[in-house]
């Protein structure tokens, strides 16, 4: 049984370590929690990017490099994430345990983690400019990038219709249109009224004492005021309206059929561990109705797999399809998603349904940064399930609750990305 301490070190700032001795190296990672916000989205991919350019100690990467490298070799990164309607700048490092070394190093190696956040480098009060340029121009790039992976342009562009006024329509990455209005002064403006405001979660992985990792903390902190305003994590959820139909075309040999659906159903659910399954059943890897019938059996697809979003009550399918296959492949494919609703599987599909999810609930444990992950979701939503509680309820689920929770499941939007010189139209 996994055993994890949470230490509260203030209020709305909380530590949680999970000790596990199989890993030589520590990974600690500072999450600082803002509410995901058109207004807010692409100051803040921007500011994790410049925020890992240096410290008030350590002024450019070459003086960072050589301190890690001092530090045993120890990896670091800043960045941005999003998960549910939460985006969150992300401080993470990766150092040798103290157990390994002859000195200790996590406390040096937590101070940095921190001062990337809390004690940026700044010239004349604002953020280097040259700094911020050289960022503007990389965010710009992974931005417009998108577009070239066009399945995941197809999935984002088919959650962005289907979630237009939602928080779970913005690109985690930004928008190219606001990095112009973005200068050295205003994103530094931007990061004093928030960065003392928001809530702060700490995770540790590995080897390490957690009292010294507490004392490092706070150590960090003791000279930041804190008045953080707690955010609102539950989203919010919607029932399907009117199907909307949305089609794009490009310079492609491929089409993209990606179908928006609503689950109505969160993490925070009872039926949640029923969908889970019956999004197995139904599309999650290759054992599952999509792969073996749209594929398989009747080759409409080059792919075809569905996916939950743990926190937002929707599912999204994706496939690649010949064009004419447009009507064949999305009847298809709600055909299987109605056998499903309808029970239409064996107790061996289910059987094969649950271990595929139990096996990667397992392989959490051999992922620090997968475990992080799973475990950052319940301490944001509130959840106390650990990984093997997950296991446990997925084993629990019957035939009658996958029924139920899939009944739920309604298609919201179509979204079809065709070629330039394709004539078939979305209906």
């Amino acid at each position: 049984m996994q055993s994890i301490t949470h230490i509260c070190l203030d209020e709305h700032i909380h530590l949680y370590h999970i000790p596990d001795a199989k890993y030589k190296t520590t990974t600690v990672s500072a999450y600082l929690h803002r509410p995901l916000c058109r207004e807010e989205v692409t100051k803040n991919a921007l500011l994790a990017q410049v925020l890992r350019r240096g410290t008030k100690k350590l002024s450019g990467m070459a003086e960072i490099n050589r301190y890690t490298e001092d530090l045993y070799g120890t990896r670091y990164n800043v960045s941005a994430a999003k998960k549910g309607n939460v985006q969150s700048l992300v401080s993470s490092i990766s150092v040798l345990s103290d157990t390994y070394t002859d000195r200790p190093v996590l406390a040096d190696a937590v101070g940095l983690m921190l001062d990337f956040l809390f004690s940026p480098r700044t010239v004349e009060g604002v953020f280097d400019p040259a700094y911020v340029e050289i960022e503007k121009k990389n965010l710009k790039d992974a931005i417009e990038a998108l577009v070239n992976d066009k399945r995941s342009y197809a999935t984002y562009r088919c959650i962005s219709e289907m979630c237009a006024d939602e928080p779970a329509a913005l690109f985690e990455f930004g928008y190219v249109e606001d990095l112009d209005t973005i200068s050295p002064q205003s994103l530094y403006a931007h990061y004093q009224s928030i960065i003392t405001k928001s809530p702060l979660t700490i995770f540790a992985i590995g080897d390490a004492d957690v009292d010294a990792l507490c004392d490092a903390v706070r150590t960090a902190l003791k000279d930041r005021n804190f008045a953080i305003t707690p955010l609102k994590y539950t989203p919010e959820k919607k029932q399907a309206g009117e199907i909307k139909m949305v089609e794009e075309a490009f310079d492609v040999a491929q089409g993209k059929l990606s179908l928006g659906l609503r689950t109505c159903t969160t993490a925070l659910d009872p039926d949640y561990y029923a969908l889970v399954v019956a999004n197995s059943i139904f599309g999650a890897g290759a054992h599952s109705k999509l792969f073996n019938n749209v594929r398989e059996k009747l080759s409409l697809c080059y792919y075809a797999s569905s996916a939950l979003d743990k926190f937002n009550p929707i599912m999204i399918v994706s496939s690649g399809i010949e064009f004419e296959n447009f009507k064949k492949a999305k009847k298809e494919i709600l055909f299987q998603l109605e056998a499903t609703k309808k029970g239409a599987f064996t107790d061996e599909e289910l059987a094969i349904a649950k271990e595929y999810i139990i096996n990667q609930y397992r392989s959490y444990l051999d992922s620090p940064h997968l475990m992080r992950d799973y475990y950052l979701g319940c301490a944001l939503f509130g959840l106390s399930d650990t990984i093997d509680d997950a296991i446990n309820k997925i084993k629990a689920v019957t035939t009658e609750d996958v029924v139920r929770a899939f009944t739920k499941v309604k298609l919201d939007t179509v979204y079809f990305l065709k070629g330039k010189e394709d004539t078939h139209a979305v209906s």
